[in-house]
């Protein structure tokens, strides 16, 4: 990728479970593992097709901040309060223009 700083490498693994164990490929096996199983056990009750963006940006708020989980807690609940109230009314009509 160029301007970002990043290499990108191709792998020919030929698939199967030999390829999944490929060291290049355990941080995101990882990952998505971890993903995929947080979001069926935490949402199975709801509607997964009606919330999914909210649920995602839950994954993604977590995701992008996992290096400082310490304070994770501290700036969600000052995000939070500073925030200006919202109506539900004002919520969907926002969701809805998206």
């Amino acid at each position: 990728m160029q301007g970002t700083g990043l290499l990108h490498e191709a792998h020919v693994t030929g698939g199967g479970v030999a390829s999944a164990r490929h060291p290049s490929f355990l941080a995101v096996n990882t990952v998505l593992g971890n993903i995929k199983p947080s979001l069926a056990g935490t949402y199975h009750a709801f509607g997964f097709r009606k919330y999914a963006h909210r649920y995602l940006g839950q994954v993604q708020y977590l995701f992008n901040r996992r290096f400082d989980l310490r304070t994770i807690l501290r700036r969600l609940s000052r995000a939070a309060s500073q925030a200006v109230p919202c109506p539900l009314l004002g919520v969907r009509a926002a969701e809805s223009a998206c």
